[in-house]
């Protein structure tokens, strides 16, 4: 670990891969540094909140961890024989359609690998399913309120190819958890529901109090038996890559924050439409995403 997670209290933390992405687009190729841990982490602190990430990767990859040191968001790194790899294809303009290899993959997390933090979150940022295992998210609830990303369920390596199947235990996994974020189709998946509301609310009956859906056109919120939404306006898509993990963790941000879940909703919709359109994690500020909450509100 190269800088301490217990130097104070943190209101956010998040756990998962790094991942040397390949992205393949209709009109280009490049090669980034992703993983929900990486989009979710600057996300968080350009939404207000004081962000750890605890991740895996192979030592020959130590570099990747520069993008966290360079802005002064503390690491706790642990040792993988691997570093998580994935190649995204994307087959339309609107980066909806794609289909994803898995090059390698992390060791899991273990319960042991969890340290003795204080935070007032703790995020379960899987990119697949095994990589925390539920013995590992049910040790998170001993720390902080529980955030999780659907994708480290349903999302399965078969052949390399990433493909998404619910599990036995992934009802059992809600229990768990606080608050769920899930894509469209992830949620269709999950709960058979082709109504982003209605597979909201379903997967809120499960444990969760608040439950994140993401949609090209919109964010779908479910909490204390209600709907809401907020619109997502990019005026560009060149920065598909990292949207759920972007929105979901500005969400959690914000609710570190006190905000309420609707207002987090909005700016976390604000938010992401800035980062829509432009590659990489965000790098905004607090000031623009504001601004243009404060537009789509008009």
């Amino acid at each position: 670990m190269s800088e301490s997670l217990n130097e104070g209290a943190l209101d956010l933390v998040l756990v998962g891969a790094v991942s040397k992405d390949e992205n393949i687009y209709i009109d280009r190729h490049e090669s980034t540094i992703g993983g929900a841990v990486t989009y979710g982490a600057f996300s968080a602190i350009h939404s207000g909140s004081k962000v750890g990430v605890i991740t895996k990767l192979a030592e020959e990859d130590q570099h990747l961890l520069d993008q966290f040191h360079d802005a002064h968001i503390p690491v706790w790194a642990l040792p993988s024989k691997r570093t998580t790899s994935i190649r995204n294809v994307y087959y339309s303009s609107d980066k909806e359609r794609r289909s994803c290899t898995c090059l390698a993959a992390v060791d899991a997390f273990s319960p042991e690998n969890l340290p003795n933090i204080t935070t007032k979150i703790i995020h379960a940022a899987a990119l697949i399913d095994g990589e925390i295992p539920l013995r590992t998210l049910q040790s998170m609830t001993r720390i902080a309120k529980v955030g999780l990303d659907i994708q480290g369920l349903l999302r399965v390596c078969r052949d390399s190819k990433l493909i998404l199947e619910k599990p036995d235990e992934a009802t059992q996994a809600l229990k768990s958890v606080t608050y769920l974020k899930a894509d469209a189709m992830e949620a269709e998946i999950f709960t058979a529901k082709t109504d982003l509301a209605e597979a909201a609310l379903e997967m809120a009956s499960m444990g969760p109090s608040e439950v994140v859906i993401s949609h090209n056109k919109e964010l779908v919120l479910a909490y204390q038996g209600n709907i809401y939404k907020a619109p997502l306006t990019p005026r560009t898509l060149n920065g598909r890559t990292g949207r759920g993990d972007t929105l979901f963790c500005s969400y959690l941000a914000r609710r570190t924050q006190g905000d309420g879940p609707f207002k987090a909703l909005q700016f976390a919709a604000a938010l992401v439409s800035l980062k829509l359109e432009a590659p990489g994690p965000f790098r905004g500020n607090l000031e623009d995403v504001v601004l243009k909450m404060n537009a789509q509100e008009v």
